[in-house]
């Protein structure tokens, strides 16, 4: 699956972009141990606190114009998904630019298909290893009339249908809950009030597909919602995105399904209801209201056009 390159990651200075809103219970004891491993492996770095939706991306934006090429997202899979578009955005060569990860959120899900470990401080010994891999990159253009509304990129997974009215509920819930139980709040209250959109959608070598979804995902990398593996086949570094497509089924079939939604099993066990595809580029019309996500963002209604940049970061690993 992975083809690594190895770095010296005790040269450069990196520069940390922490979120100090990040699972709050328990980040500043997290951090400690982490500030404390940083220092005793001999990793020079710079701290810069993270307060407020937006700033993770106005900051590596910031950092990369002004030089910066190595870069650690400290939170969740929001931190990580405002320092990738800080990057992106900020008009320097991605490709010339490392990312690592202190995943200290609710979720993690985008390190799990990296085989991070558990405790965050272990991350640390990950950094010291130093292999990074070019990593694909998704983007999403909403469209409406067919003038651009938003652009966003993404490194993880890209949802529509009821994934993306799920995270659109999670967003207006408390947050004091682990990320699988915040997570799966706001599933059951979207499967109790959700109405299957009708969509076209439609992919590379005359792929497509229209009808009510119940979901269409767009996955880079595996894992989804709190530890949910939603593509088990997807590889951040062959040039596609898999794509996951559940046509409209019941509320009582989704539950009976959930363990292996979780497992990534549903393609094979959900097969009559399931399409997995693999393609460069996709769209997503619709005359209904579809909610849309990556990593987290609610994205507005449009339509869809999400498209993938190979190879296009080098990104901290623990793939074998």
């Amino acid at each position: 699956m992975s083809t690594t390159h190895h770095i010296n990651t005790l040269e450069p200075k990196w520069q940390i972009l922490l979120n100090i809103n990040a699972n709050e219970n328990t980040l500043l004891e997290k951090w400690v141990a982490i500030a404390q491993h940083l220092k005793a492996a001999g990793f020079r770095y710079q701290t810069h606190h993270i307060t407020a939706i937006g700033e993770g991306t106005a900051t590596a934006a910031r950092l990369c114009r002004e030089g910066a090429r190595h870069l650690i997202a400290a939170g969740g899979d929001g931190t990580i998904n405002e320092v990738v578009n800080g990057i992106f955005t900020s008009g320097v060569e991605t490709r010339d630019v490392y990312l690592a990860i202190l995943p200290m959120g609710r979720g993690n899900d985008m390190v799990r298909t990296h085989q991070y470990p558990k405790n965050t401080s272990d991350c640390v010994n990950i950094l010291q290893q130093g292999n990074f891999l070019k990593h694909d990159i998704g983007m999403v253009r909403v469209m409406e009339s067919e003038e651009l509304v938003r652009e966003r990129h993404f490194i993880n997974i890209a949802g529509f249908g009821f994934d993306g009215e799920v995270i659109h509920n999670v967003t207006y819930r408390p947050k004091k809950l682990p990320g699988l139980s915040v997570y799966m709040s706001g599933l059951i209250t979207t499967l109790l009030k959700r109405k299957a959109p009708t969509v076209q959608i439609t992919g590379d070598d005359d792929k497509t597909f229209s009808g009510k979804i119940f979901m269409a995902l767009g996955c880079i990398c595996q894992y989804n919602g709190g530890g949910m593996r939603e593509a088990k086949t997807a590889d951040p570094q062959d040039g596609l995105m898999d794509i996951i497509i559940v046509k409209d089924v019941s509320t009582l079939r989704v539950l009976w399904h959930l363990k292996d939604l979780k497992s990534g099993n549903h393609v094979e066990k959900m097969k009559q209801v399931v399409e997995h595809w693999q393609t460069r580029f996709l769209t997503i019309t619709s005359p209904d209201r579809v909610y849309g996500e990556v990593e987290g963002e609610v994205l507005p209604y449009g339509d869809y056009q999400i498209s993938i940049i190979p190879n296009a970061l080098n990104v901290l690993t623990n793939i074998k």
